[in-house]
């Protein structure tokens, strides 16, 4: 079981620039605090775009308790639109995180940013929270520290609640990024100015952040200049200008774009990147002004710039060339409109980040860590209850399977969903599986539907059927079976499956994709037969929801069973649930909850419980309960509020076949859940049933049962 605190970080309606910086100052305070931490960018491409800015800056510093994890790329945005290939790309990434886990304190994935397709990334982000039920940072941006943040959560709430199973806003972190209007900005004649940052903070925003930070509010004042400096060369290449004077780029702390006003700041303009339009004569007078009396900027841009304009502009920028050359001054230019340079610095960190600046990332990491709260990392914030999501748990069973290398058999060989699933089984080596039937029919139907059967066995059932009369003959003594009557119940695939099994030659079966379960029982029954403590066989259906997993049972077998069958059903569900790591806790299900109704079926399912509990007296196990007693908490607290299993049962006795078949169906098709089984238990060597409606995955998760049912029976 994967016992980590796992965070993630998921991104709304902010940029790439913000939200890698939060991420590397958490990681640089896990760092800081002798954690030792897995980062993992699950995806790292989408196509064109990237998303590998955090992983690009850890290999470069030296963050020496963080591990990065190689993410993937995926190459067609529209693999995340189809099932299969989906759920491939969600294994893949859950083999990722698995891989070097266990000397780890945390697993710290981030999320993708929706550039596009919005949709689609936002319910990646959900489901790998989902999957690995993470602790969730959400980073966000308002535009002031005014704006009611109560929106800002509902909005998290109405985003999340139905997306992310037990979603409870105040058990996250929410790092918002804003404008702080109480900036009183350097420049304040100007007519467009901006500055990246604002890092001068006084009591007001004091006094808003730690009374946020109490309700894991985290506030961080932040606007497009960098205070501390940001490379000339990064806007240059971002804009593409072209040099007049000085190619060694200089770092600036504001950007300034002038009209015909101005203030005057000498400190304040020799940090700045000043953006002048060559068709603005005033302006360029006012700055000819400013530099005659040596007032200096670090670096100008001409935006809409003409060379060689013979007029009287171009003669007072000839001027300013020869001071701005004396001075050591860089100067640029570019064709483009002010506007859309505008636009473009706007957005120059929409998108990208400057991971080659060191000093800049190290200043922006120190500055966000001024605002996250040290205790971030502990255990009390993180402590919350580690369950197996369905997909973590599908993963574990491959896992498992794919350790023991058993032959199972398929009779049922030329069926297409069984010949897929095969397919894949012998691809990602869950089972060394064996088709039964004729070859040239079974290779006919394989290669029509493109699937891939070169490395699976098949048998031809006419070529071995003659091998197993006299030892069915034998085993079916006592009902006197002739040669005539076993020659024609081997001509039954599943009986001669079955005695292959019998003797050995396989290790399991999977079959009823296209058969009864009353044709996949009989031959287990008549030749194979129950473990000698019991006396039936009895079935569950391992039900993958959305939210939990569940163990259904009996739901193909027993049509009424009575109380001691009930109580015999019940053991072998809790024998079988531990074989996938289950710690039981068993709901007797009925009609009623407790002894609030009489019945015979109610006293039916109240002595099985009985008779369990005698046998099983460490066995949490509760009953009757009625079935929204046993699993929803809320219910729970009002039928029965002493029961230590009521609102949390994950294996669900049901009291007659007529309750658990319909549940069970009634639930997968309408949730849209996997069921894995029917499993076969009570009986000595795994033969699993399958339903007919059974789709490719189910029969895969049903061979990988098979094969850790195999290697538990070797063991014992």
């Amino acid at each position: 079981m994967f016992k980590k605190k796992i965070i993630i970080s998921i991104p709304i309606d902010v940029d790439i620039h913000f939200f890698t910086s939060i991420n590397l100052s958490l990681l640089k305070i896990i760092n800081s605090n002798q954690l030792k931490c897995n980062f993992f960018k699950p995806i790292s491409k989408i196509e064109n775009y990237n998303f590998n800015y955090t992983n690009n800056i850890l290999n470069i510093y030296n963050f020496s308790n963080i591990k990065s994890i190689n993410p993937i790329e995926i190459n067609n945005i529209n693999l995340l639109k189809k099932n299969i290939e989906y759920n491939n790309i969600i294994d893949h990434i859950i083999q990722k995180s698995y891989k070097n886990i266990n000397n780890t304190d945390f697993l710290f994935i981030e999320g993708i940013i929706p550039v596009y397709i919005k949709q689609l990334i936002f319910q990646l982000n959900c489901d790998l929270a989902n999957i690995f039920n993470a602790k969730i940072i959400f980073v966000t941006s308002i535009p002031l520290i005014n704006k009611n943040l109560e929106k800002i959560e509902s909005k998290i709430n109405i985003l999340f609640k139905k997306k992310i199973n037990n979603f409870d806003i105040k058990n996250t972190y929410l790092f918002i990024k804003y404008k702080n209007q109480n900036s009183n900005p350097f420049f304040y004649n100007l007519n467009i100015f901006k500055h990246f940052f604002y890092i001068k903070k006084n009591n007001f925003v004091h006094k808003k952040i730690l009374s946020y930070k109490k309700k894991n509010i985290i506030l961080i004042p932040w606007l497009k200049n960098f205070v501390f400096g940001i490379n000339v060369k990064l806007i240059c290449n971002h804009l593409n200008c072209s040099i007049i004077n000085n190619n060694k780029y200089k770092k600036i702390k504001y950007i300034i774009y002038l009209d015909k006003k101005i203030f005057i700041n000498p400190q304040k303009f020799c940090k700045s990147l000043l953006v002048i339009s060559f068709k603005d004569y005033e302006v360029i007078k006012i700055i000819y002004k400013m530099l005659f009396k040596n007032i200096f900027f670090n670096t100008i841009l001409f935006t809409d710039f003409k060379k060689n304009d013979k007029n009287c502009k171009y003669n007072l920028i000839n001027k300013i060339i020869k001071i701005i050359i004396k001075n050591n001054i860089s100067l640029f230019y570019i064709k483009d409109n002010l506007y859309n340079i505008f636009s473009e610095l706007e957005n120059i960190y929409k998108y990208d980040f400057p991971i080659s600046d060191t000093s800049l990332i190290t200043n922006i990491i120190n500055y966000i860590k001024l605002y996250i709260p040290t205790t971030i990392f502990n255990k009390k914030d993180f402590n919350y209850k580690f369950y197996i999501s369905p997909f973590i748990f599908k993963y574990n069973l491959i896992n498992e399977a794919s350790k023991f290398k058993k032959a199972i058999l398929l009779p049922e060989g030329n069926e297409i969903r069984t010949l897929q699933a095969a397919s894949i089984c012998s691809k990602k080596n869950i089972a060394n599986c064996i088709l039964l039937g004729k070859t040239k029919e079974i290779i006919s139907i394989a290669k029509k539907n493109n699937i891939n059967i070169s490395h699976i066995n098949i048998i031809d059932p006419d070529l071995i059927r003659n091998d197993y009369i006299e030892k069915l003959i034998y085993i079916r003594k006592n009902k006197l079976l002739n040669e005539y009557e076993a020659i024609q119940l081997l001509k039954d695939n599943m009986f001669l499956a079955t005695m292959m099994l019998k003797e050995n030659k396989v290790d399991g079966i999977v079959s009823g994709a296209n058969t009864t379960t009353a044709n996949t029982i009989r031959p287990a029954l008549q030749i194979i037969k129950t473990l000698s403590k019991y006396s039936i066989i009895s079935s569950i259906f391992i039900m993958l929801l959305s939210n939990s997993i569940l163990i259904y049972s009996d739901c193909a077998i027993n049509p009424n069973p009575n109380y001691k069958q009930l109580a015999e059903i019940a053991i072998q569900s809790v024998e079988t649930s531990r074989l996938f790591n289950f710690k039981p806790k068993v709901a007797m299900i009925s009609y009623s909850t407790g002894r609030s109704a009489k019945g015979i079926e109610v006293e039916k399912v109240y002595k099985a419980t009985k008779l369990v509990k005698n046998k099983l007296p460490n066995l949490l196990i509760d009953g009757p309960l009625q079935y929204d007693a046993a699993i929803i908490n809320s219910v729970a607290k009002y039928k029965a509020p002493n029961s230590l299993v009521a609102g949390k049962a994950n294996i669900i006795i049901f009291p007659d076949l007529n309750t658990g078949n319909t549940t069970y169906k009634a639930v997968q098709r309408s949730s849209n859940a996997i069921s894995i089984g029917p499993i076969l238990q009570g009986i000595t060597k795994p033969i699993n049933d399958l339903s007919r409606g059974a789709s490719i995955e189910d029969i895969i998760y049903t061979i990988a049962v098979t094969v850790i049912q195999a290697q538990s029976i070797k063991n014992n």
